[in-house]
């Protein structure tokens, strides 16, 4: 498989949800495709958590992702979580994935996808996984249940991050993913 991302134009749309309640999108767009064969990814990721009329939780996510292949390149990332804000550079080099959160940097493998990847079911092929929101590493483990679906574990130093994922073909339909106790459901939508 020599480019398994789609089509420059494509863009997968999901509804995230908490309990019963809508409460916001994830957006995946590929942006362009270069002579090199490198592909642009943009992430997006909205969501506002309203407990009567204030806001409990809001996070506005995004990232880019340069991909050769499957091979993640570099990742650029941007996130402000209840007002917090990170920054996170990655490149790929020899040694391994540099990253760089602020005034931290580290060395994560070289084969790692990052945590906005698993819209793609040829992200299940990575052995691990770097947080596009906090840059923290972690050794991806990974099963293939009876129904399907798959179920993801990431144990990364800000806590453990698990998911059930399901997949139609090359793209995600839907999710399950639990970040330290906060479940949320995604679900594939048309734009």
């Amino acid at each position: 498989m020599n480019d398994p991302l789609p089509e420059k134009g494509v863009q997968l749309n999901y509804r995230v949800l908490f309990g019963d309640s809508d409460i916001g999108r994830q957006k995946i767009s590929i942006r362009d495709h270069d002579r090199k064969g490198h592909v642009v990814v943009a992430h997006e990721t909205k969501l506002e958590v309203r407990v009567l009329f204030s806001v409990a939780y809001a996070l506005d996510h995004r990232s880019t992702e340069v991909w050769e292949g499957f091979t993640l390149k570099s990742i650029r990332s941007v996130t402000l979580e209840n007002g917090k804000k990170t920054l996170i550079k990655g490149e790929l080099a020899a040694d391994g994935f540099h990253i760089r959160n602020g005034q931290e940097a580290w060395v994560a493998p070289k084969n790692a996808v990052s945590s906005d990847s698993f819209w793609i079911a040829a992200a299940m092929r990575s052995a691990s996984v770097v947080n596009a929101r906090t840059g923290d590493s972690a050794l991806l483990m990974k099963k293939k249940l009876p129904d399907g679906r798959w179920h993801l574990k990431a144990e990364f130093d800000h806590g453990t991050v698990e998911a059930r994922m399901r997949f139609d073909g090359d793209f995600m339909v839907d999710a399950e993913v639990d970040s330290d106790g906060h479940g949320v459901k995604l679900i594939r939508i048309e734009a």
